[in-house]
C-alpha cells in the first residue's frame, strides 16, 4: 500500500471510531481517552520506570477512571453497543478490563513485547489523530495577527539567508493556507452559532450560549483592529513583495530548489522548480482575504443584529407579566377570605404606607448654571517652531516622487522622441537627484517584468501609469557622478510633448 495514499484508514485501524460512533457512551468514552491520554502518552506525562506501561497499570488508572465518573454522572443505564450491554452486572474492576479491551480491539491501545514482558503504548498515527482532534475539540480565539507576523519575520529570514533557512519558506507557505483556512471555517462557524442561538428560547441560556461559547471561545481575538491599517495583515502586500523578490533573485531561487530537491526528493530542478511556485501560491493568495474578511464580517453583523434584536424584544415584550398579576391578585383575595379578622402582611418589596405620596415625589430639577470661563485663545507657535515646520516641509516635498514629477523632468530635459541615458541627465535640484535615483530602480524592476515575461510569468506591473509614456531599461553599465554611484539607464519618450504637457 502507497505511504501517500490520502485515504483516512490506510493510516489507522478501521475500528478505530466505534467508541466514538453512535454508541451513547461516546461522551464517556471520549472522556477515557482523555485520561489515558493525559496520565500515560502526553508529552508532559511522568515516563514509565521500566520499557512501558503494563496492562495492570492502565486498569487502575481505567478503574479511577470509572470511578470518578460514576460519582458524577451515575452508571450507565442502557446502551446501544453489544459489547457493553453486560456492564452493570460487573464490579469496577471486570468494567476496567472490559474497557480496556473495547480500546486495544479498536485501535486506540497496542501491545509490544520486550523481552517476556508485554507493555501497552498508544500507536503514534493514532496518537496524532488524537491530539488533532483534541485541538479541534478545544479550540479557543484565533489571533491573525500573530499569525501574519510569524509568516513575514519567517520570510524575512528565508530571504536573508536562503541556503541555511530554506525549509522556512515551505513552512511560512503552509501558514498562509492554514490562515485563509482558518478565515474560512470561522465564518461556517459563525453562521453556525446563528443557527444554534436561533433555537433557544430562554433568555438566560441564550445570553450563556452567547457570551460564553460565541464570544469567548469562537471569536477571532483580534476581530476589533483586523480592519484597521495597524493590523499586522496589512503588511500582507509587503509578504507578497517579499516572496516575489526572492524568487526573482537568482541566487535565492537556486539556494531554495536545492534544498527542495535534496529534502523533497524531486528528480529535476523543473519538479522542484514547479514545487516552489506551488508553495509560493499560497503566499500569493494572501491577495484574496479581501473577500473572506467581507464575508466574515457580515455574519458576524447578522450574528450581532440576531442578539439585539432578541434582547431589544425581550425588554419590550411584557411576556406573562399579566397572568402573574392575575395569580397575585387571587392568592390575596383567597388569603383574605380565609382569614377575614386578620391583618395581613405582604411583603411588596418596598416600605409600608402609600406608595404615592407628595413628599416622596422627586422636586424640580434646577437648571444648571452657565459657567463664565476664561476665553479659549488660538495658539500660536513660536517663529523659530514654524520656521522649523516649513523647513520638514520643503525637505519632504523635495525628497517626494511620484508619476507626475518624473513626466514633469522627463518634460523639461528630454525632447521629443530623444534618448536619454543616466550619464546626461542634469541634476539641477534635490527633487531632481531623488528623480535621477528613481530611473535606476525602474529600470531594475522593468529588466525583472523582462525576463518574467520570457518565463512565462504575469505578475502585476509596478511601471502601469509610466508605460504608456516611456521606455526604460538598463544599459548593462554603471554611472556616478559626485552624489551617487549607480546602475545606468536609458529612456525613450512613447509620446509627444503636448501629450505630457497634457497629463
Amino acid at each position: 500500500m502507497s505511504v501517500f495514499s490520502k485515504n483516512l484508514f490506510d493510516r489507522v485501524p478501521a475500528p478505530l471510531f466505534r467508541p466514538l460512533g453512535s454508541s451513547v457512551r461516546a461522551r464517556k468514552n471520549w472522556a477515557m481517552l482523555e485520561h489515558l491520554y493525559t496520565e500515560f502518552f502526553s508529552p508532559y506525562a511522568v515516563p514509565p520506570e521500566g520499557e512501558g506501561f503494563t496492562q495492570r497499570t492502565i486498569c487502575e488508572s481505567l478503574e479511577r477512571f470509572l470511578f470518578e465518573w460514576d460519582e458524577a454522572n451515575g452508571p450507565d443505564e442502557s446502551d446501544d453497543d453489544a459489547d457493553q450491554s453486560d456492564d452493570l452486572a460487573l464490579d469496577l474492576g471486570e468494567r476496567a478490563a472490559s474497557a480496556f479491551n473495547r480500546l486495544e480491539k479498536a485501535g486506540w491501545l497496542k501491545r509490544e513485547r520486550v523481552g517476556f514482558m508485554k507493555y501497552i503504548f498508544m500507536p503514534p498515527t493514532v496518537q496524532g489523530l488524537f491530539e488533532r482532534l483534541q485541538q479541534f475539540a478545544d479550540q479557543g480565539p484565533e489571533f491573525i495577527g500573530g499569525r501574519v507576523r510569524a509568516v513575514h519575520n519567517n520570510l524575512k529570514l528565508v530571504r536573508s539567508d536562503p541556503s541555511t533557512n530554506a525549509e522556512v519558506f515551505q513552512l511560512a507557505a503552509t501558514e498562509c493556507s492554514n490562515l485563509l483556512r482558518m478565515l474560512n471555517t470561522t465564518r461556517m462557524r459563525v453562521r453556525e452559532a446563528r443557527d444554534i442561538l436561533r433555537e433557544e428560547k430562554k433568555t438566560a441560556e441564550f445570553l450563556s450560549h452567547y457570551f460564553s461559547d460565541y464570544i469567548q471561545r469562537l471569536y477571532i481575538g483580534d476581530f476589533t483592529t483586523l480592519f484597521s491599517s495597524n493590523h499586522p495583515l496589512a503588511s500582507r502586500w509587503q509578504i507578497i513583495e517579499l516572496t516575489l523578490e526572492m524568487l526573482d533573485d537568482p541566487s535565492a531561487r537556486r539556494a531554495l530548489r536545492g534544498w527542495y530537491r535534496a529534502n523533497l526528493q524531486h528528480a529535476s530542478d523543473e519538479a522542484a522548480d514547479a514545487a516552489i511556485e506551488e508553495d509560493a501560491a499560497k503566499i500569493y493568495a494572501l491577495q484574496s482575504v479581501e473577500p473572506l474578511l467581507k464575508r466574515l464580517k457580515i455574519e458576524v453583523t447578522r450574528v450581532n443584529d440576531q442578539v439585539l434584536g432578541y434582547l431589544n424584544y425581550q425588554l419590550r415584550s411584557q411576556g406573562d407579566v399579566e397572568t402573574w398579576v392575575k395569580q397575585a391578585a387571587r392568592a390575596l383575595v383567597q388569603a383574605e377570605e380565609s382569614a377575614p379578622k386578620r391583618d395581613l402582611s405582604i411583603p411588596l418589596g418596598w416600605s409600608s404606607g402609600r406608595l404615592f405620596a407628595e413628599e416622596d415625589m422627586k422636586g424640580p430639577v434646577p437648571p444648571p448654571r452657565k459657567r463664565k470661563g476664561a476665553r479659549i485663545r488660538k495658539r500660536e507657535l513660536p517663529v523659530e517652531a514654524q520656521v522649523r515646520r516649513l523647513i520638514r516641509q520643503i525637505i519632504s516635498n523635495n525628497r517626494k516622487v511620484s508619476d507626475k514629477v518624473v513626466l514633469a523632468y522627463i518634460q523639461k530635459h528630454l525632447p521629443a522622441s530623444g534618448v536619454l541615458e543616466s550619464a546626461q541627465m542634469p541634476i539641477e535640484t534635490i527633487n531632481e537627484l531623488c528623480v535621477v535615483a528613481s530611473f535606476t530602480r525602474l529600470g531594475i524592476i522593468a529588466d525583472r517584468q523582462a525576463r518574467n515575461a520570457e518565463k512565462g510569468i504575469r505578475r502585476p506591473s509596478a511601471l502601469k501609469p509610466l508605460h504608456a509614456y516611456l521606455e526604460i531599461e538598463l544599459t548593462g553599465e554603471r554611472y556616478s557622478n559626485k552624489y551617487m554611484e549607480a546602475p545606468a539607464v536609458r529612456i525613450r519618450r512613447k509620446v509627444r510633448r503636448g501629450q505630457i504637457r497634457a497629463l
